[in-house]
């Protein structure tokens, strides 16, 4: 318990310094988010939601492993809700396109669940998935909603490395955007075999949630049905310019 606790400290006072996984780039502000990964660059902001993406250079193509594309219609699913400073929204229709190469199969390392495991095998080198359709609030009222969801994961010499933002806007029927998703995982750990990991939230929608990976997967931090890093994890909050 002593040793849980020591780690967690140094892991939360490690955070502002910690790069997270190479090759991933998050530039953002209030009105705004630019991510410049693998292959592919996207943009984001609360009216248009735009990927321009390089076949050629996504990924890594030279591990042989194909690119892999899945839409999912969220429309009458029953999913988590988003829950946020100015509201509880729940998705009504939508879609979730996401795209991915994967690296390498490898086992990542403690405190990622094995269950986490079993479901995706692979590390994400990278995850393109985009988010767009309808909320409704707590009194019905419409809104729309525009979310990237991305991950980078990096095995090399020095370790395991990982990158995993979540932007994201709520936007009204007049235009002004009601809420906005600003989620930022991260995780490195060296040849030492000691993980530094955490979440840094500059938005105003997170919430805590077990997810279905079994042992290690409780008390994650997610926004509504999406996850940050699949395991409890410390949370630092900054301000957005």
């Amino acid at each position: 318990m002593v040793l849980r606790i020591t780690v967690t400290l140094l892991t939360a006072l490690a955070l502002p310094a910690q790069p997270g996984a190479p090759g991933l780039t998050i530039k953002e502000n209030a009105h705004q988010v630019r991510a410049i990964g693998p292959g592919f660059v996207l943009k984001l902001t609360p009216h248009r939601l735009s990927v321009r993406v390089d076949e050629d250079r996504f990924g890594d193509p030279g591990t042989g492993n194909p690119i892999v594309r899945e839409t999912i219609d969220l429309t009458g699913r029953t999913l988590r809700p988003f829950v946020c400073d100015n509201g509880t929204y729940t998705i009504r229709t939508g879609t979730f396109k996401r795209m991915w190469r994967i690296s390498q199969l490898a086992k990542r390392p403690q405190p990622y669940p094995d269950g986490f495991a079993t479901a995706a095998p692979g590390l994400f080198t990278p995850f393109l998935g985009e988010l767009e359709g309808t909320v409704t609030d707590a009194e019905g009222r419409t809104l729309s909603f525009r979310i990237s969801d991305l991950v980078q994961e990096v095995q090399g010499r020095r370790g395991f490395s990982a990158t995993a933002p979540i932007h994201g806007f709520f936007v009204d029927e007049r235009g002004k955007v009601r809420d906005r998703i600003s989620l930022t995982g991260r995780f490195n750990v060296g040849r030492d075999g000691r993980p530094i990991f955490g979440i840094e939230d500059r938005g105003t929608c997170r919430q805590i949630a077990d997810l279905p990976f079994g042992p290690g997967s409780e008390q994650a931090v997610v926004t509504g049905p999406l996850f940050v890093l699949p395991f409890k994890a410390p949370l630092t909050t900054k301000v957005l310019p």
